[in-house]
């Protein structure tokens, strides 16, 4: 990776994030591996950045050490966009990335507040703050990815449609990982929606099935499905090179989403999921789509 300053520290640092992005990112890095080298590394530094603030919550029993990590994050960002960057492979690709792409940092430091909820705050008692929730640890990196794809925006939309698809995907994740999240003790669903379908907290907690159960899922996933109609807005808007990326992540997670109907809005019995075949197709079939139209 000679195109940055010809560093060994920082061709490290990428090589390091596009080995987690490998390692870790089982929807995401079918789509990001067609993107041109910068983009690519570029997106790979911003996933490896989100996995470790997403680690802090996920990681830790303990809630007070979980929001001194995030604090410790918050330090670390900061030291690092001042030039003093702190031991660890991650922040020479991080920083080079929010530079060359222009990203406001606020978005970085948004993201580290995502993961202190995620230690604080167990519980949503309204739509308001499952969407705040899925804004802090979504849609800013759904605005950070079109910063490192390129974007073209005249309307002055860009960043809003950016922010609806990140709900679109947070929430299609919330959906599917509704027992998982419950073994942790988490329930993202709006409280105040849980009461309106007769659904006890007890009763997700434990994973029970029910026909209320069911009328509640598909309340939120129509919810999701609307979010989903800002992607087809924001794709054009996206440098041509890097459309196709956007496009089969979309797609990707659409195609999530829309399982759940198919399965009668059941999402306890059986955790939903996309095949490595199916991932790959969509990723081809955009990548062949944009070949096709050069």
């Amino acid at each position: 990776m000679s195109g940055h300053n010809g560093s060994a520290a920082l061709d490290a640092s990428y090589a390091h994030c596009v080995a987690v992005t490998k390692e870790q990112a089982k929807n995401f890095h079918w789509a990001f591996e067609r993107l041109p080298p910068d983009p690519y590394r570029g997106i790979c530094a911003m996933y490896a950045f989100a996995r470790l603030a997403d680690d802090y919550s996920d990681d830790e029993s303990d809630p007070q050490r979980a929001l001194e990590n995030a604090q410790a994050m918050h330090r670390d960002l900061d030291r690092a966009l001042a030039g003093d960057l702190p031991d660890g492979p991650l922040w020479p690709a991080v920083t080079e990335t929010v530079r060359r792409c222009r990203i406001d940092p606020k978005y970085l430091h948004e993201l580290i507040r995502g993961t202190e909820l995620d230690a604080a705050q167990k519980r949503c008692a309204n739509w308001e703050e499952t969407r705040n929730y899925c804004y802090l640890v979504a849609s800013v990196i759904g605005i950070m990815t079109i910063h490192v794809f390129g974007f073209t925006d005249e309307s002055g939309q860009a960043l809003k449609l950016a922010e609806e698809t990140g709900i679109a995907f947070q929430m299609t994740n919330i959906l599917r990982d509704i027992k998982e999240d419950a073994a942790r003790g988490r329930i993202y669903l709006p409280l105040e929606d849980l009461a309106r379908f007769g659904v006890a907290e007890d009763e997700v907690l434990a994973g029970k099935d029910s026909a209320k159960m069911r009328a509640l899922v598909k309340f939120e996933y129509e919810r999701a499905r609307a979010c989903y109609e800002a992607a087809p807005k924001l794709v054009p808007m996206i440098d041509a090179p890097c459309r196709p990326a956007l496009e089969a992540l979309v797609e990707i997670y659409r195609r999530l989403l829309e399982k759940i109907p198919e399965r009668e809005f059941d999402v306890l019995s059986e955790r939903i999921g996309l095949s490595t075949l199916e991932k790959i197709g969509v990723a081809g079939r955009f990548a062949l789509k944009s070949a096709l139209k050069r």
